[in-house]
């Protein structure tokens, strides 16, 4: 039985049965498509498991104990919360798989000592002396599992994964196309390099196509045990005591950092529990109408936001490998024979590197119908509940999420707009103008005045009761927004609303959001008070929104074109270029190449992710995937053109960099003084920490990563460690480090304004800079938001940010503190596109 022997005689046999098929199904499902159609990591998918496992031991310890206390035991039913209901259905599930001739008997909750007793001795019946003292000691130390609060080290839930999907390959089968019985699942490994393999799971493709066709009785198999509460969740009183009623999760996602973890139980997180709890305590429901729209989409195969295609990519046939080109062919290189290789050679990599892109996006393809599926399950099924909730937590910044993976209100379009508030309140007076916004920020139409939204939308009101009254017919206009499910949603409010002959009193539970303007780059203006990055941002009164990404875009057309205009001074067909003119003449192509195709988009990304510190490969990845799209519009063959399409991004992002550094001269002072005071810390072998706001003790967990192997029954599996022992990730720890400072104080501005709502007794819920409410109360939110901003960049944060790192590391000088600017940080207060 070995060490995990006690792990896997902790729980009964039929429940384990029914985890592993569940988690392993979903494992392959959700993360399958990751690379090249390989499947999933064995580590993965094994550790997966086996922190279910342990998860469910911790629900039935908890419930075995709620169930000796006295004082519950008149209350067992209310156990039956979302949690409750899959552990329960973990048994249930176990007892219909049971023998079909005499039905075994299951107990409710766990093994107890009897059972155990029972298991070991049927197991060495016919065992000698020693196989008996070892199963003692297995079935003593299961007992001892049940009534411990030890945690799983990484490898313990490796090896009980691997030793349960070792069971799961031998035993599970699928009729193939012949009648034939074919494995289910299969375990193979692929070469890497430096006599390296890897292990991959992967499950058999007449089982995602069952899923698509949705020919599964029950999608109970494929559902996440994290899901939507239907009863408000536990408050926060501790790091690991809040949010599920069983389940067990943990205030923060701590990347495994033991002193991230240490600083947590020392610190004071009142206001983040607090925080948390307003966020996760907001009922919503399901949006009736928009699932049923979202449903018959996925039925018709109309493609639509987050509803995919369902029809594959063609992949050509993967090409042959030519013959290995000889030491004596390599000799004479100007040889016939030698340049006849190459060129098949070439041609070889560009046909393979062809077929893995086309087979990659169809995995990628297959991951996206996995997920629509898993949405409109999940919706599904907690539509006939008037009230479901989102129990929320946060990761090391700070920054809240949702717990439940596949449905909330952080997800997707499609997610958002199959949500509503429970709670319905009267329009008002301004509640239907907010809508008429509301729906025109949703059609993408928001670089406009307030004034100017609410006319588009009394514009457009022929397609909007087009919308409402046949979705699916000729009229699809909603289609066409950028985000559509949300923006139908929003048409049926304002056809009712208008309908109801008094706007003013009809009942509304569609939450209106207002959305920062480029919110990181607002926190770097209010940090140093930077009136021209304030103005460029919003946070200073206008009477039409300053679009920032507007700014960078039209500097980057000037730049290029002029570029591609530009007639080069030498000749471009002579071979011997020098490498100054190789360098010119590829960013002369490259402009003409992108000359005409640079829009907003293009460069939005860029301008978004440059104050939270991308790097240059990463800006160039996120223009070129625009650049790519737009080229295959206009017909071209991208496989072909890879390498000029990758020289011309280069080019591109050199210069969309360039442009914003003229334009954010001021965040781009601070993020160098943050950088410069990261270098000091680094040199002092500590990882940067500091304290947010609201109380957040951070501490960043890059560390050199240590690979270290685990021997399970399948293979060995290497691991790779980044525990606080190792040395630090100096790079990274730097390079985060702005970025990461900003999100905790983007995190500290979103909760506190939760809890001036919660105050208020206001409805509020936000995904990072985007604050929701109801219509009626928007104005009210507004004012809310913007004292909270003002009220925290009051406070001397870099000041303090200095002072807690001189008192800790006294032999270090570090820099002066950037001078501030002249914004005044009440007009903050007036400024309404601020958040819009």
């Amino acid at each position: 039985m070995g060490k995990y022997g006690p792990y896997l005689c902790s729980l009964p046999a039929e429940k384990l049965a029914v985890i592993l098929a569940h988690e392993s199904l979903l494992h392959c499902l959700t993360n399958g498509s990751s690379t090249k159609g390989y499947g999933v990591p064995l580590w993965s998918i094994t550790s997966r498991i086996g922190e279910a496992v342990e998860a469910e031991l911790n629900v039935q310890k908890l419930l075995q104990k709620r169930l000796k206390d006295e004082r519950h035991a008149k209350k067992s039913e209310y156990f039956q919360d979302d949690v409750g209901e899959q552990s329960m259905r973990y048994s249930q599930n176990a007892d219909d798989i049971s023998t079909k001739g005499e039905k075994k008997e299951v107990e409710k909750w766990m093994y107890g000592a009897h059972q155990l007793q029972r298991f070991a001795e049927e197991i060495t019946r016919n065992g000698n002396k020693n196989s008996k003292l070892r199963l003692e000691f297995v079935s003593r130390r299961a007992r001892q599992l049940l009534d411990s609060e030890e945690e799983w080290d990484v490898a313990t839930k490796i090896k009980v994964g691997a030793a349960l999907l070792q069971v799961l390959l031998e035993n599970t089968t699928i009729e193939g196309s012949n009648s034939d019985q074919e494995k289910a699942f299969t375990h193979h490994k692929v070469y890497v390099k430096k006599k390296k393999t890897v292990g991959w799971i992967l499950l058999h493709q007449d089982i995602l196509q069952m899923v698509l066709k949705d020919s599964f009785d029950s999608k109970a198999a494929i559902s996440t045990r994290l899901k939507p509460m239907i009863i408000p969740p536990n408050k926060w009183t501790g790091p690991q005591t809040g949010g599920y009623k069983l389940l067990k999760v943990d205030l923060m996602r701590t990347h495994g950092s033991k002193l991230q973890k240490e600083a947590l139980f020392g610190a004071d997180l009142s206001v983040v529990y607090d925080g948390l709890d307003v966020l996760g305590c907001t009922p919503w429901k399901i949006n009736s109408k928009i699932l049923e729209v979202a449903k018959e989409c996925w039925r018709s195969k109309i493609v639509l936001g987050d509803i995919p295609s369902q029809d594959k990519f063609d992949v050509p046939p993967k090409p042959t490998r030519p013959e290995k080109i000889s030491k004596e062919l390599f000799k004479d290189s100007s040889s016939p024979v030698f340049k006849e290789k190459m060129i098949e050679r070439e041609a070889y990599m560009k046909a393979l590197t062809k077929h893995n892109r086309m087979k990659q996006k169809n995995m990628n393809l297959f991951s996206l119908q996995c997920s629509a599926i898993f949405k409109l399950d999940q919706a599904e099924k907690f539509l006939p509940f008037n009230e479901i909730y989102f129990p929320h937590n946060m990761d090391f910044r700070g920054r809240a999420y949702p717990i439940p993976p596949h449905l909330s209100n952080v997800g997707s379009d499609l997610c958002r707009g199959m949500l509503t508030f429970a709670e319905k309140k009267p329009l008002g007076s301004r509640g239907l103008y907010w809508l008429k916004v509301h729906l025109a920020n949703l059609a993408g139409n928001d670089k406009i005045s307030f004034d100017n939204r609410a006319a588009f939308t009394e514009e457009n009101m022929s397609n909007i009761r087009a919308a409402v009254e046949n979705p699916l017919g000729e009229n699809r206009w909603w289609m066409t927004l950028d985000d559509p499910f949300q923006g139908l949603a929003t048409c049926h409010e304002i056809v009712q609303a208008i309908d109801s002959g008094d706007p003013e009193a009809y009942e509304c539970s569609l939450p209106v959001h207002m959305d920062g303007s480029c919110n990181g780059l607002q926190h770097y203006a209010a940090l140093g008070l930077d009136l021209v990055g304030g103005k460029a941002v919003n946070l200073c009164k206008s009477d039409i929104p300053q679009d920032v990404y507007s700014g960078v875009m039209e500097e980057v057309v000037r730049q290029v074109a002029e570029e591609a205009d530009r007639i080069l001074d030498f000749d471009e067909s002579k071979e011997d270029l020098t490498k100054a003119e190789r360098k010119e003449l590829k960013r002369n192509r490259g402009a003409k190449l992108v000359n005409g195709l640079i829009d907003r988009g293009v460069v939005k990304r860029t301008v978004m992710t440059s104050v939270y510190g991308v790097t240059f490969i990463g800006a160039r990845k996120q223009i070129q995937e625009k650049i790519e799209e737009k080229l295959e519009e206009q017909g071209y063959d991208v496989d072909e053109i890879e390498h000029e399409i990758h020289s011309a991004c280069n080019y591109l992002a050199s210069v969309t960099m360039e442009a914003m550094g003229k334009l954010f001269s001021g965040a781009r002072e601070t993020m160098n003084w943050l950088t410069l005071c990261a270098r000091l810390i680094n040199k002092q072998n500590q990882p940067v920490a500091w304290i947010s706001p609201i109380g957040v003790p951070v501490i960043q967990p890059y560390r050199q990563s240590k690979p270290h192997t685990i021997v399970t029954l399948l293979q060995q599996v290497t691991l790779v460690d980044q525990s606080d022992d190792l040395p630090l990730h100096k790079q990274r720890q730097v390079s985060a480090f702005p970025p990461n400072y900003v999100h905790s104080l983007d995190s500290s501005h979103m909760l506190l304004t939760a809890l001036e709502m919660d105050r208020r007794g206001l409805y509020f819920s936000a995904v990072h800079d985007s604050f929701w409410t109801h219509p009626c109360d928007v104005e009210e939110m507004n004012e809310a938001l913007r004292d909270c901003f003002v009220e925290l960049y009051q406070q001397p944060l870099l000041e303090r940010l200095k002072e807690t790192w001189e008192l800790r590391y006294p032999s270090l000088e570090f820099p002066e503190l950037p001078k501030k600017g002249k914004l005044n940080l009440e007009d903050v207060k007036s400024a309404p596109y601020f958040f819009q």
